[in-house]
């Protein structure tokens, strides 16, 4: 790699970083738990876009207040699978993590809505159409609550929330005190480096009960635990992090509330993926570069006015992500410098000269150290206005429109790199390429929505939803620099749309039994966009493939057994039907991989969560049963994919379980000790559907648990807390795969070895 280009892409394999050193200088902390935990059953959600307690919300949720969060130490949305039943995350590191709730998962646009407070957000399609594996991650810290919503949320959340919706709320600025808190954590992985990170925030009102400001501030140095043995490269994968959020609250009267933000995080370094075939863990022998460089900004302004029966809710908000994804693809060329290959490639079947024969040698032997190098930008600006019931009466309903219109540019380039060092060449220089294609992908959405419930003899309570939606989708390409071991060649600019329009339903009924015991039943439909595939000399016909939908069938209920003791279950099969999946075309002719809909599925479950908190020691478990199967073919006249009927759906585990234990002891008036366990268990699953597929990989059970302890103030202002994350050192693998590009070699992604910290926390 360059130095300018090194310069650029932040030095990945580097040794080490100034910011562990300022981090672990500035030790200041974070707010830990409010003086006393909040009842579970009195957090008040707003996933029906109106204010519900929790144990009233007649549908499947899990609310996690931002105390729980910081006392299990949470710095992001991926660790609230210990939280929640059904939530699994494919985790292959920052900004390339794909969301999956109760077993809906395929290639396509994503099948979980991320919201950040009203914010939804967006993955990139890349060079596969495949935005649901991109999903963008902003760190966790001042927040006020965590809302995982499963099963479809089509009517009221749109598209992509066809398996559920996550959530997260933060805090917001307060305009009648000055109040900050800083967090810093120093930590160290088992036969790894030294990691640290560092959070403050800042709340200062500007006009007293009017006007306010809340700023935070993130910034982590990852502690790396990767080797490559082929460099002899130690802890390759210690990225950086850094972002912040500034918010601003303007309460002019008390009817009306304008909140302005502005979010935005980095994410930069080598991706923690290594190669199982090394034999040893956590060790790759890649021969070049594999990361992921990640800007993340969100623009957000959301109006709220209550004018006493009803409330209105006006949003804006517009995401801008510039994104280069880096990956070796080495492998791919190994064996391919050989007179026979140049006699397919470049001899038309006879025998290459000697000249013909030298270059040939010498460009291939050039991509025995290359990676696929990926500048992608996605701009979306969305759109919401609603207007909701606030009385207290029988009757409460929701009524909105939205808007959405998303642009994304992906360049996909082979980039050769120094086969001495392994780090890649500088991509601005035409001479470092050895592919070049680029892809405009537009999708512009819009929709009309209604909720209505209606409470019968205080105990029953109907509820009907219904969303008109209407898509259209343009995609657009072409080939600048064609490469023959991928039979591509120099291409112009084509362009294909699609467009679609459809109505989404949901009926709910709700039985308030006792005012502690709740049951409920629900029918809910969900979808998600199809759109145009992105492979240049597809036919037109094929080129388009439509949205997919599901219905959930579902029964559930909420119970208070005890004070502060809590029971909730729910038992659901959900019907998928032209399903969106990754296949080839039929026939003998030309072969062409693309998305296309055929097949079908049927996914049934129970999920069970329970908490209770008893003479100062507070638990919580759930657990979750899925059982994802295909219950067609992936076979149509058209295309074959590689799923039979009875194939079970991939990276879905059929049994999850989570659980925490904490216990405090007082030993001052002002001072408590405090011990917390949380303990994860994933069940076993599949990287792809079809059992006879030479890529497929087994992702083995596994079980992750942690252990805080230390001293805090009984009031929480300040904290001392000594940890240990996965104390076993467990192997525990998020996500494997394998394919043609990476000769066969199997790529894994694992949570951390074991590792050691600190953490420090005050609160002003």
């Amino acid at each position: 790699m360059s130095h300018i280009f090194r310069k650029r892409v932040l030095n990945p394999w580097k040794a080490g970083s100034a910011l562990s050193c300022v981090a672990v200088a500035i030790i200041c902390g974070t707010p830990q738990a409010q003086a006393q935990e909040q009842d579970q059953g009195e957090i008040v959600v707003t996933a029906l876009k109106r204010n519900t307690r929790v144990q009233d919300t007649p549908i499947a949720i899990t609310a996690v207040t931002g105390a729980s969060l910081e006392a299990a130490g949470t710095s992001s949305f991926t660790e609230l699978t210990r939280d929640t039943p059904s939530l699994r995350i494919v985790d292959g590191g920052p900004g390339n993590r794909r969301v999956i709730l109760r077993g809906v998962t395929a290639a396509g646009e994503p099948t979980v809505g991320v919201y950040y407070d009203e914010a939804p957000v967006s993955g990139s399609v890349g060079t596969t159409s495949d935005a649901a594996g991109a999903t963008p991650d902003f760190r966790i810290f001042d927040v006020e609550r965590a809302e995982v919503l499963r099963g479809p949320q089509g009517t009221l959340y749109g598209s992509g929330s066809m398996g559920g919706t996550l959530r997260i709320i933060f805090n917001k600025p307060k305009t009648d005190k000055i109040e900050a808190a800083f967090a810093s954590t120093m930590s160290a992985v088992e036969g790894g480096s030294m990691g640290a990170s560092f959070d403050g925030m800042l709340n200062v009102p500007l006009i007293e009960d009017k006007l306010a400001i809340r700023i935070v501030g993130n910034a982590t140095q990852v502690a790396g635990y990767v080797d490559n043995s082929y460099y002899g490269y130690k802890n390759i994968n210690d990225p950086y992090t850094y972002g912040g959020r500034i918010m601003l609250r303007f309460t002019p009267t008390e009817a009306l509330t304008l909140d302005l933000s502005a979010n935005y995080e980095k994410a930069a370094g080598e991706s923690p993926r290594w190669y199982a075939e090394t034999g040893k863990r956590w060790t790759t022998d890649a021969r070049s570069e594999s990361g992921n460089y990640d800007t993340n900004r969100i623009y957000n302004a959301t109006l709220n006015y209550d004018f006493g029966p009803v409330a209105l809710t006006a949003i804006t908000t517009y995401t801008d992500r510039d994104r280069i994804v880096v990956g070796d693809v080495s492998d791919t060329f190994n064996g391919r410098d050989t007179a026979a290959r140049c006699q397919t490639y470049r001899g038309n079947g006879a025998a290459c000269s000697a000249d013909v024969l030298a270059d040939y040698l010498s460009d291939t032997r050039a991509l025995l150290s290359s990676s696929l190098y990926q500048p992608q930008s996605v701009k979306n600006w969305l759109n919401e206005i609603r207007l909701s019931s606030t009385g207290d009466g029988p009757l409460n309903w929701t009524v909105g429109l939205f808007s959405e219109d998303r642009k994304t540019v992906v360049r996909s380039t082979l980039l050769k790199a120094d086969p001495d060092t392994g780090f890649l060449y500088d991509p601005d220089d035409i001479a470092n390429l050895a592919y070049d294609r680029t892809i405009n992908d537009k999708l512009k959405q819009k929709a009309v929505f209604a909720e209505i419930s209606y409470k019968l003899f205080d105990k029953l309570t109907l509820t009907a939803g219904a969303r008109y939606y209407d898509y259209k989708k343009t995609v657009g390409g072409r080939i600048d620099m064609g490469q023959e071991h991928y039979a591509s060649v120099v291409t112009p600019y084509t362009e294909a749309k699609s467009s679609e329009d459809g109505v989404l339903t949901k009926f709910n009924i709700s039985y308030q039994a006792t005012p502690d015991v709740m049951v409920y039943a629900q029918a809910a439909q969900g979808f998600r966009p199809g759109g145009v595939n992105q492979v240049i000399g597809l036919s037109a016909a094929l080129a388009a493939y439509t949205s997919d939908s599901l219905w959930n069938y579902e029964l559930g209920f909420k119970s208070k057994i005890l004070p502060r003791t809590y029971l909730n279950m729910a038992t659901y099969q959900i019907d998928w039907s032209n399903m969106q999946v990754s296949a080839r075309t039929a026939g003998t002719g030309s072969v062409f991989g693309l998305i296309s809909n055929v097949g079908a599925a049927r996914i049934r479950g129970v999920e069970a969560e329970f908490s209770t908190e008893i003479a100062g020691i507070s638990f919580s478990a759930n657990g979750s049963y899925t059982d994802a199967k295909l219950t067609e073919d992936q076979v149509s006249t058209i295309v074959v994919a590689s799923g039979r009927k009875g194939d079970r759906i991939a990276n879905v585990p059929k049994w999850n379980f989570g659980g925490s234990a904490e216990y405090k002891h007082m030993l001052t008036d002002a001072m408590d000790a405090v011990i917390r366990t949380d303990v994860t268990y994933n069940g076993s699953s599949y990287s792809t559907i079809s059992p006879t597929d030479t890529y497929r990989r087994r992702l083995d059970d596994y079980t992750l648990t942690n252990l805080r302890l230390g001293v805090q103030a009984s009031d929480n202002n300040w904290g001392a807390h000594f940890f240990v994350n996965n104390l076993f050192n467990e192997l525990a693998v998020v996500s494997s795969s394998s394919s043609s590009n990476t000769g066969g070699k199997t790529v894994v992604f694992t949570a951390p070895p074991r590792t050691y910290g600190i953490n420090l926390t005050k609160k002003f």
